[in-house]
């Protein structure tokens, strides 16, 4: 397998905490045979270099990485792109559940950043005496902060074989949820969701969503909203404006609820109202009533939903058509929201061979990109390790190496478990290169645009690409 292999020594304050306890912020500690050590996570890495990179602008001042879109239609929040349209996406992988199982493993994979010397217990004592006595108070309010200042090794992968590499079997039939409510939604945004659900079908002629938002805008308030342990509904919390009365029989509480909501429609027929009332009370699976406070359990489809077929690709279609076949898919059921046109045309410029084929009950998708695209991802990837830092409590922190080495010859960062015995000197930092073999090594004040073409003519001769 051809990979990439790095590790990096970086010079930095506290780069991620736990949670704070009373007034103390501590750092984030592991215990280790070399002592107590001081680390980040690679998630809180990865995260700074997603949002670094996706700051780049090409010579025309456009994006030059795009961030992967995100969506919780599957019940779970996760990345919903892919490989085409963007960047992070084909780095950083995903997981999703459903409509479109699918699991991508990272392209790019590091481990934690972790201290060289050890944690010495040091605390920063911080208050907000100046603000107070610019209130013209004379009260202070004291807060605790861990703090720590040293050298940190973190070490990576980059998959070589998997950039721009992507395999994605959609369902030939897929079952979409009819009701997508999402946690943190207020009351409006529910109310439409709700409406989305109830008058997918031709109920839409009776009740138009402004008319029933507008009758419900009162109805509820203070909004929670939860996903059950099993993702196949939620849990629903409000206070209500309208007086419902409670029962004993759960069918019945159901009952007083939905006439409840019905009787704030004016101009529909009693027909059309029934129509109503069976919808609602299809996705409701119970319902407790205590004073105002309303708890609801709703099901995320109706007792009558039905799997959508979805059309059969053909063998004669070009790519621009496989294009647009694809982005209905990821636009309807996984709500990406990049537009079609825009989509298509990054797919022409970006795809080397896109091939749909059926495999059971699924298409299985084959998406390669040219490898001109996956050496420009590769460039922007490595220029963002290298001049990575990160805002944290205000203040800048680099996450970019003070001493780095990077190699295409070995299947794994092997100096990460040896870079603490390489470190001659730290005053000022001095390293013993001679142990360093099969790998390309820089310091920072050396620059690293000579590492880096290196690294990138050597990966033109894996991806066969001329220079």
């Amino acid at each position: 397998m051809a990979k990439i292999t790095f590790t990096n020594l970086i010079e930095a304050g506290v780069i991620n905490r736990n949670d704070s306890i009373g007034n103390i912020s501590s750092v984030k500690k592991v215990s280790t045979h070399k002592g107590v050590k001081v680390f980040f996570s690679d998630k809180a890495y990865k995260r700074a270099l997603w949002e670094r990179l996706a700051e780049k602008k090409d010579n025309d001042g456009k994006p030059s990485w795009r961030r992967s879109e995100v969506s919780s239609v599957g019940g779970v929040t996760q990345r919903v792109s892919c490989i085409i349209d963007s960047e992070e996406f084909d780095f950083a992988g995903t997981m999703i559940a459903k409509p479109i199982p699918h699991n991508r493993e990272s392209v790019l994979t590091t481990t934690y950043g972790i201290s060289i010397n050890e944690y010495k217990n040091c605390t920063e004592f911080l208050t907000n005496m100046a603000l107070e006595k610019q209130l013209g108070t004379n009260k202070t309010n004291i807060y605790n902060r861990e703090t720590f200042y040293g050298l940190y090794k973190i070490s990576g992968v980059i998959d070589l074989d998997r950039l721009g590499e992507q395999e994605i079997l959609i369902p030939k039939k897929i079952s979409e949820d009819e009701l997508e409510l999402v946690e943190g939604m207020n009351w409006e945004k529910f109310t439409e969701a709700l409406y989305s659900a109830i008058f997918k079908d031709d109920l839409q002629e009776i009740l138009t969503l402004d008319d029933w938002k507008s009758s419900l805008s009162k109805f509820g308030s203070d909004i929670e909203i939860n996903q059950n342990k099993k993702q196949t509904g939620y849990e629903v919390k409000f206070e209500t404006s309208s007086t419902i009365e409670n029962d004993k029989d759960k069918d019945k509480r159901k009952k007083n609820f939905i006439n409840s909501i019905i009787k704030l429609f004016s101009g529909i027929n009693d027909e059309s109202k029934e129509k109503i009332k069976d919808k609602v009370a299809n996705f409701i699976n119970k319902i407790d009533i205590e004073g105002q406070r309303i708890s609801l359990s709703l099901k995320k489809n109706s007792e009558n939903t039905e799997k959508v077929k979805i059309e059969e690709p053909q063998q004669n279609w070009d790519i621009e058509k496989k294009l647009e076949w694809l982005h209905f898919i990821y636009s309807n059921y996984l709500k990406i929201k990049i537009g079609k046109d825009d989509f298509v045309k990054l797919g022409k410029d970006r795809v080397k061979e896109l091939t749909i084929e059926p495999k059971g009950n699924n298409y299985l998708v084959k998406i390669s990109l040219k490898p001109e695209e996956k050496i420009r991802r590769l460039e922007l990837l490595i220029d963002g390790i290298l001049s990575l830092y990160r805002t944290i409590e205000g203040r800048p922190e680099t996450l970019s190496p003070v001493f780095t080495i990077w190699s295409t010859k070995l299947d794994h960062p092997k100096f990460h478990n040896l870079v603490d015995d390489l470190i001659e000197t730290t005053k000022p930092l001095k390293m013993k290169t001679e142990g360093i073999k099969d790998a390309h090594f820089k310091y920072s004040a050396e620059g690293f645009d000579e590492l880096k073409k290196k690294i990138i003519d050597e990966v033109k001769e894996i991806y066969k690409v001329s220079n």
